[in-house]
């Protein structure tokens, strides 16, 4: 039997990167190699790093993109959207929390994610994890297919973070491992980060062995901070189990509605 892993990526920072200032400012999480580069490579940027381990794995994940970006214009990912879209990978939109109440403010962020990805735009996840229970029928009534917003929890793992449920015809993918909760809030080092993953997979084949999803947010900007950086490890733990199969969010939302 199959677990199931969602794999997805939160775009929260503008193109150029955080200000030299806000990275010296947490100079703690980065090695010093990367710091003396900050001048030329903003170690927030990294898009085509992940797509390129991802390809060195066989992966395609999803990539969660924002329409307001402070000091920043979502246009200037543009080429990058492209770059994903022609590559096989999914882009959806990272929706901001002040839009979740209004359909109207919804609408007009997907409308600006179509105008650069000149697709159509069927996933969605609230910047900050903002949810209520009227936002299910609002992206519903607007087209999308699914949306990953849910986390009961900042502290810990369990099953109530794992599988999926039904709005209506709308699915929601509750998150199961998110690295900003692994570091701050379980404070996660970063030699027990494979072995979080793999107590996360041996639960969640106790909870479904027969059609389990985890679903994993690892941050754009994180991938050269430490714990952050062991993301080519973590794709090395999940390809290498023989029940674990990593999509986007899309196919595994096509896979459910093609079984009820």
């Amino acid at each position: 039997m199959t677990q199931y892993v969602f794999l997805g990526h939160d775009v929260d920072w503008r193109k150029q990167g955080a200000s030299l200032e806000h990275i010296m400012a947490r100079k703690e999480r980065f090695e010093p190699a990367v710091l003396e580069e900050c001048d030329k490579k903003n170690p927030y940027y990294n898009i085509p790093d992940y797509m390129e381990i991802e390809e060195k794995f066989g992966v395609k994940s999803t990539y969660f993109f924002r329409t307001k970006y402070e000091d920043g214009d979502f246009t200037d990912y543009e080429d990058d959207i492209g770059s994903l879209i022609d590559g096989g990978w999914e882009v959806g939109l990272h929706l901001d929390p002040s839009s979740i109440n209004e359909t109207k403010k919804i609408l007009e962020e997907k409308t600006k994610l179509e105008s650069i990805s000149k697709t159509e735009i069927k996933s969605n996840r609230v910047h900050y994890l903002g949810f209520n229970d009227d936002l299910p029928n609002k992206l519903q009534e607007l087209g999308f297919v699914y949306d990953s917003s849910v986390r009961r929890s900042k502290d810990r793992i369990d099953e109530n973070e794992m599988g999926y449920l039904k709005y209506g015809n709308l699915i929601e993918f509750p998150i199961t491992i998110m690295d900003a909760y692994l570091f701050t809030h379980m404070k996660i080092k970063e030699e027990q980060i494979i072995p979080t993953f793999e107590s996360t997979l041996k639960l969640g084949r106790k909870v479904n062995d027969s059609f389990n999803v985890i679903t994993v947010i690892w941050h754009d900007n994180v991938l050269k901070m430490k714990g952050g950086r062991m993301y080519k490890e973590i794709l090395e733990c999940l390809t290498s189990q023989d029940d674990v199969s990593i999509l986007r969010g899309i196919d595994l939302a096509s896979m459910i509605n093609s079984k009820e």
